[in-house]
């Protein structure tokens, strides 16, 4: 399952950062995918062991409704700030709650807002940029997954690099 994050990260970060947009139909494929993976370790996980290992929590309905609440949250901050965050952000941030769980999807929230406000502070420190001009989200969000993966802050993640 992180591989399917990963690879939904990047290329929505590519179509962020070229078009200031994210395809519905990614994120339709992505979710037909993750769906698809839920089924089979439930068919077959029993059956055969490295199956079972492939996604990131154990899924139950209190779970997946719970990994939406970072996404929800994302929704709140977009309407209150008039979509300053887009809705395919949000559509992204719901997908990976689905994907990654609660814990895991928070905590993605946070880091990513951070390192994009960072960023954010330091253009308008050194490259003269107001407050009001955008940014594209999908490249922090990237960072902060690829950072987290690697430095093994994602809980239930075996990359077995």
């Amino acid at each position: 399952m992180w591989i399917i994050c990963l690879l939904l990260l990047i290329i929505c970060s590519y179509t962020d950062l070229r078009e200031r947009g994210i395809s519905i139909w990614l994120l339709a494929a992505s979710l037909i995918s993750c769906v698809l993976l839920m089924m089979c370790v439930e068919i077959y996980g029993d059956s055969y062991e490295y199956i079972d290992n492939l996604l990131i929590y154990e899924p139950d309905i209190f779970k997946i409704l719970s990994s939406l609440i970072p996404g929800s949250v994302l929704f709140i901050i977009s309407r209150l700030t008039k979509e300053a965050i887009g809705m395919g952000d949000v559509y992204v941030m719901l997908l990976l709650g689905f994907m990654m769980g609660f814990t895991n999807t928070a905590a993605l929230l946070f880091v990513s807002m951070f390192i994009a406000s960072v960023f954010g502070i330091l253009l308008m420190l050194f490259k003269g940029k107001s407050r009001k001009e955008t940014l594209p989200y999908m490249p922090f969000l990237l960072g902060a997954y690829v950072w987290m993966l690697f430095s093994g802050m994602l809980q239930g993640v075996q990359i077995g690099l």
